[in-house]
């Protein structure tokens, strides 16, 4: 009798001891293992094969504990019908002893399944995920040795699972990821919610998952604000220019904007001026680099970084000079604004009491993500500006007004017949109710 309940007992372990080693492997830090294999270590190398071939590993763990609750039941099923069932037949009651074949086995099956649930399965799992890392590297070469041992088994059982599987469009185990995008953001998530990550790096990682899905137009300074150099000008202006403006570098024109000749350094012009050289702008131009509009911009960051390139000319469909946009406008994508010792002006300015005057030309987006200011968005326009200018279906005059469910907008100052600054005021329930009364006494 105490053989048949060690053997089973044996058996359970090993198909724990494989439910261990899956989870361990699965779970694994590639980090952790790629620097270990760096340093040396042999295990972590077999380790990363495994994780290499998922589809090969896990065909051997499903092996492995199948192999060993297939061989604990049938032990437990000779055990229900050679130990167990004589002792239910022996009992003095009709009934029990004349369906003791059925209850035996029923018996040895509760017991056998609750030992293995609690050994083969829940025990092993729980006791692998307090160090993961360590349990794989341990048992990463006898995995690697079972699969070599079934080898053909495991290939059998890969590739019709494959096949089985292709009707279906559902791709092999290689082809899919451990993690999902979403399930990293729940994860920084719940870091942040025990301590473990600040907002500040939670930021971080939600704008660069953000950064691949923006274009160029959402984060481009648009043309009516861009600090341009026209190339026909007398050089003693462009000069004044530049000092004032203090910009690294700028787009050069002639005749219009559209006729964008070239990127010019400043730092070019002071050389020049310091060896007291003649400053010949034609000749210090560099090359232009023109980008679409609808361009990404996780893919104009690599270019700009192959090509050495710190500004782009933002072109649209017609070819038509749009804007420009530097690296420094990609980074804050992913950081935040950027601000040196040359920028004053802030786009956004409290003035106490929920309101604040803002520049025109922010972008809708950047006033929601950073200044908590929700617009309606529309392909229409990108920025405050445009909002209230398709809004109001017109150019806008000066301390004309648009009330919205939750904030008042006021235009503040106009510019050659552009919005360029606004006052943003947050509305109360009771302020909100005034103005309705005024709005009905205006219209009696």
């Amino acid at each position: 009798m105490w053989i048949y309940l060690i053997l089973i007992f044996v058996f359970i372990l090993i198909s724990g001891f494989f439910a261990g080693s899956e989870i361990a492997v699965v779970t694994a830090r590639k980090t952790l293992i790629d620097t270990l294999q760096r340093a040396g270590k042999t295990d972590a190398s077999t380790l990363m094969l495994l994780k290499k071939n998922p589809e090969r590993f896990l065909a051997t763990i499903q092996i492995g504990t199948t192999m060993g609750i297939a061989v604990a039941c049938v032990l437990g099923g000779a055990f229900a019908v050679e130990i167990v069932r004589p002792i239910i037949s022996a009992v003095p009651v009709k009934y029990i002893a004349l369906f003791s074949d059925p209850l035996s086995i029923l018996g040895v099956l509760v017991v056998v399944s609750y030992v293995l649930l609690l050994w083969g399965e829940l025990i092993p799992r729980s006791l692998v995920l307090i160090n993961p890392e360590r349990v794989a590297l341990a048992v990463s070469p006898l995995m690697y040795a079972f699969s070599r041992w079934a080898s053909v088994l495991i290939h059998s059982l890969t590739y019709s699972a494959n096949i089985i599987l292709r009707p279906f469009g559902v791709k092999p185990f290689t082809g899919r990821g451990f993690v999902s995008q979403e399930e990293i953001k729940l994860l920084i998530l719940e870091g942040k919610d025990r301590g473990i990550f600040e907002s500040t790096e939670q930021e971080l990682i939600h704008s660069v998952f953000e950064f691949t899905d923006i274009s160029v137009k959402e984060v481009m300074v648009p043309i009516g604000q861009v600090v341009a150099v026209s190339i026909d000008d007398p050089l003693e202006s462009n000069l004044l220019l530049i000092s004032e403006e203090k910009y690294s570098r700028y787009p050069v024109f002639s005749t219009e904007i559209n006729n964008i000749k070239g990127i010019l350094h400043a730092k070019d012009v002071f050389i020049h001026l310091a060896q007291h050289k003649e400053v010949n702008m034609r000749k210090l131009l560099r090359a232009p680099f023109f980008i679409p509009e609808t361009m990404l911009i996780s893919h104009l960051l690599s270019d700009m970084q192959k090509k050495r390139n710190h500004m782009a000319i933002v072109v649209n469909e017609h070819g038509m000079v749009t804007g420009i946009v530097t690296i420094e406008d990609l980074l804050e994508e992913i950081v935040g604004e950027i601000r040196d010792e040359h920028d004053t002006e802030r786009p956004v300015i409290s003035i106490g009491s929920g309101t604040y005057i803002v520049y025109a030309s922010i972008n809708i987006r950047d006033l929601k993500e950073d200044h908590g200011m929700e617009f309606p968005e529309s392909p229409q326009y990108d920025t405050l500006g445009g909002f209230i200018v398709t809004t109001l279906q017109k150019i806008p005059q000066g301390g004309e007004t648009i009330t919205l469910d939750h904030m008042r907008l006021t235009v503040l100052e106009m510019v050659n017949k552009r919005v360029s600054k606004v006052k943003v005021e947050f509305l109360n329930t009771e302020t909100l109710n005034t103005d309705k009364e005024e709005d009905v006494e205006t219209e009696t």
